[in-house]
């Protein structure tokens, strides 16, 4: 909790960790999950001393929460903290214990333990002044793994502390009248900030407006316009100048790394002044300054006396006064001159920009999410932009849907076990164990049904995992202490993935209602058991209703209260703002191909029939194509059948890299290699978040209506969404199918300039449902029947007519 100050009131509250240098006390262990491990250990480790006391001592309290206040230049000062465990002396002498947990057999850095010794010091002297008994420090220190247990005695000097607090309190009131005057200047900045064009674009005015009053009203909104109308500036513009005139941070949220792009290139607009700092963040992979990602301070340079490093080279202020806008590549380097890790130096400086540009999973997974994310955070001060929100709903699934392998259960018993120490051979047989429990509980539920793939909903036997927890823990526990004893970290640990798969599966098994269904499957193999996360909204709207506002952007947001419902918007505190199409219809055509059917069991008599459509159609573009298929096996069986005269055929491959990905838009942007066919999935890099800009994109064509493969997971969606909303096969298949149909469209028409043709390759346009999810903007007055015809004439007819035109 963050020094919080009232200046109407001239009341200022503290935590304990507010008096502590707690920056020094940073480290980075525990395998590569920043903590995560030190934290629940620590929590064992405090919860079986703590139970333990409460039975050997009557007088034993623990978890004790302790307040003192006091005045101090002109303000009321209250500190509040939690004791670990305070017990009674037989004298009547009032002990105050702090328990922390440490290495078996290491000694604590100095400055550690003097910062401990502190802690206990300090709540000592707040219960000091709220008791008339004599108090007494106890400092209790818990090897982790054997328990041993060190008691360090200390004898507070009372004044001294008082003093010592003082000057620390002086330190924070210091420091809030910077940043308040910071502020003001950022309020001040607030009134100059101009929108950064001259003009705004159609449909942009209104976009304006709707953030204006979501900001201001506190509430929240979804905004549905098409693609190239400006949504990211008309959002952006109005929420920052509302976040910097009421010193709100902003958090600009995105799925995919194109976007973040985009989103800084307005934000480098609207800072021409450098009057505020944003932050785009990048993952650890990509940030690891080591030769390999082992985050721990015995194996990586800049993972050691991280919290020490930082206090004493400036790295984070040298960082902030010098780029107003701060990218990865100005931390990494930044950080790596100073020898502290890049990633974590830039997690800490999103604490401190006023605007920061992530990925989704920095906001709403609980197991990556920033701290000030963390449960009962208060983000009143917060003001979220989401773009491309109609993808969170399946990344919102995706964060509470873990699941168990046997096989990864067994590879990784095997590889741990060939490393041949008795701890070794033990952590076999408990990951051999996880194996066998998740088999017999496939073969339970499989026992009836043909070979192959399968999958059935089945009761999962909770007590059974809840057993082999404490087996795992104890396990791991002694792991971790026998791989620091003998020094073999491993960058991949298949144990330490599998526990911490684990301990995610027990979680999503606490959390499972109605909302949730347990599956077993049989897959290539595999013996698979999973929890399915259906409705998301409980989790993610627990973070959106706690903002001061968030503004959810798309081009695809129908029907409106499937994306209300799914993300957790407040409904009445939610508005829902469609911006027309303000872009000529003259400059684009739709066609319709009723001739080839694309559902999956009609496929294979179609696939010559729609090869050569989908081919006449490219040979009839004068330009670049982009063709989306639902699937990379639909789209083999196409493209090996095509056969273009005018075109290259570049095709997206599902092992594809990211760089070779680069390079397939690289060759379409360029005129080097002629009119190019570019073939890929719909839902994928090349149909979502992607520009294509000027003359790069003449055609697209979009082959079915891209609904999600029939799997015992989609019927379970299926069945909730009919008990919930009563529309359960539109919204289980329809709605994500047509979401991606439009969003590849999207990349066609993106400015009152471009022009192009959108080819739809499947009879089911024509008709209900999808013929409803089609943009109104699409259909002429006639309706859906006026857009049929054969692609390529219609291509050649429009391009000719074009060409006249100019």
């Amino acid at each position: 909790m963050a020094p919080r100050f009232n200046p109407e009131s001239l009341t200022l509250d503290l935590s304990v960790a507010d008096l502590l240098d707690a920056p020094l006390l940073r480290s980075l262990g525990f395998s590569s999950r920043g903590g995560y491990e030190r934290m629940w250990l620590g929590q064992a480790i405090h919860g079986r001393y703590q139970e333990q006391r409460l039975k050997d001592d009557p007088s034993y309290r623990r978890e004790v929460v302790i307040s003192h206040s006091f005045d101090h230049r002109g303000w009321k000062v209250t500190v509040q903290g939690r004791a670990d465990g305070i017990r009674k002396e037989p004298d009547g002498t009032l002990v105050i214990e702090e328990i922390k947990s440490v290495r078996r057999g290491g000694a604590l850095p100095p400055h550690v333990r003097e910062s401990y010794q502190r802690q206990v010091l300090l709540y000592a002297w707040m219960l000091s002044r709220a008791e008339a008994a004599p108090v007494r420090a106890e400092l209790v220190l818990i090897a982790i793994g054997s328990d041993e247990t060190e008691r360090e005695s200390l004898e507070p000097n009372f004044e001294a502390l008082e003093a010592s607090v003082r000057r620390r309190v002086n330190g924070i009131i210091s420091g809030w009248e910077a940043a308040q005057k910071r502020a003001a200047e950022r309020r001040a900045a607030a009134e100059r900030l101009v929108f950064p064009y001259r003009e705004t674009r159609p449909g942009q005015e209104l976009i304006l407006a709707a953030v204006e009053t979501a900001v201001a009203n506190r509430e929240h909104l979804l905004l549905q316009a098409t693609t190239g109308i400006g949504k990211t500036v008309a959002a952006l513009y109005p929420a920052l100048r509302y976040a910097l005139a009421h010193d709100k941070r902003l958090y600009v949220l995105t799925a995919k790394n194109t976007q973040q792009e985009m989103a800084t290139a307005v934000l480098n607009l609207l800072n021409q002044d450098g009057v505020f700092r944003s932050l785009r963040l990048r993952a650890k992979a990509k940030m690891c300054a080591n030769d390999q990602i082992l985050c721990h301070e015995e194996y990586c340079r800049f993972a050691k006396d991280y919290g020490l490093k930082l206090a004493t080279s400036g790295v984070l202020a040298q960082i902030y006064n010098t780029h107003a806008a701060i990218e990865p590549d100005d931390v990494y380097r930044a950080a790596q001159a100073a020898e502290v890790c890049p990633f974590e130096v830039s997690l800490d400086l999103s604490n401190r920009v006023q605007v920061t540009v992530c990925d989704y999973n920095y906001v709403f997974d609980p197991y990556v999410s920033l701290t000030a994310f963390g449960p009962g955070e208060d983000l009143s001060d917060v003001i979220l932009v989401i773009d491309e929100v109609h993808n969170l709903v399946g990344r919102g699934r995706g964060y509470y849907s873990p699941e168990l392998s046997s096989s990864d259960a067994r590879r990784a018993g095997e590889a741990v076990g060939r490393w041949g120490e008795p701890i070794h051979y033990r952590i076999e047989t408990l990951c051999l164990k996880l194996a066998a429990l998740v088999d017999g509980l496939v073969a339970d539920a499989l026992e009836e049904g043909p070979p192959g793939d399968r999958a059935v909903e089945w009761p999962i036997p909770e007590d059974r995992f809840w057993r082999l927890r404490s087996e795992l823990d104890a396990a791991f526990v002694d792991y971790l202490e026998h791989q620091r004893e003998t020094r073999t970290f491993r960058a991949e640990d298949p144990f330490v993935d599998l526990y911490f798969n684990f301990l995610r599966f027990l979680n999503g098994l606490m959390v499972s209602d109605a909302a949730f269904s347990h599956v077993v499957e049989y897959r290539r193999g595999d013996g698979r058991i999973k929890i399915l996360c259906k409705d998301p909204s409980r989790f993610l709207g627990g973070v959106i209703n706690r903002a001061h506002a968030a503004v959810g952007l798309s081009a695809t947001l129908s029907p409106p209260e499937f994306y209300t419902g799914l993300l957790g918007f407040e409904t009445g505190r939610t508005a829902f703002v469609e911006i027309a199409n303000p872009f000529p219809q003259e400059n684009r055509r739709v066609v319709i191909d009723p001739s080839v059917a694309t559902t999956f069991r009609a496929r294979p008599q179609n696939y010559e029939r729609i090869a050569e459509r989908l081919a006449g159609f490219a040979d009839s573009v004068p330009g670049n194509c982009l063709a989306l298929f639902p699937s990379y096996a639909f789209l083999s069986e196409i493209t090996g059948r095509m056969r273009l005269r005018n075109k290259r055929v570049l095709i997206q491959r599902q092992a594809d890299s990211e760089q070779e990905r680069d390079l397939l838009l690289q060759a379409l942007r360029s005129a080097i290699f002629g009119d190019i066919l570019l073939v890929a999935v719909a839902g994928g890099v090349f149909a979502e978040g992607v520009d294509y800009p000027g003359e790069v994109l003449k055609a697209v064509a979009v082959v079915g209506p891209c609904l999600p493969a029939l799997t015992l997971e989609q019927q379970l969606l299926k069945d909730y969404y009919e008990e919930r909303f009563e529309r359960g096969f539109e919204y289980s298949f329809v709605v994500p199918g047509m979401t991606r149909v439009v969003q590849a469209a999207g990349r066609l028409i993106r400015s009152p300039q471009d022009t192009g043709v959108i080819a739809l390759f499947d009879q089911r346009f024509l008709h209900a449902p999808y013929r409803n999810y089609l943009p109104a903007d699409w259909l002429p007055e006639e309706g859906a029947g006026a857009l049929v015809g054969n692609p390529s004439e219609v291509a050649e007819e429009f391009f000719r007519a074009l060409s006249l035109r100019r």
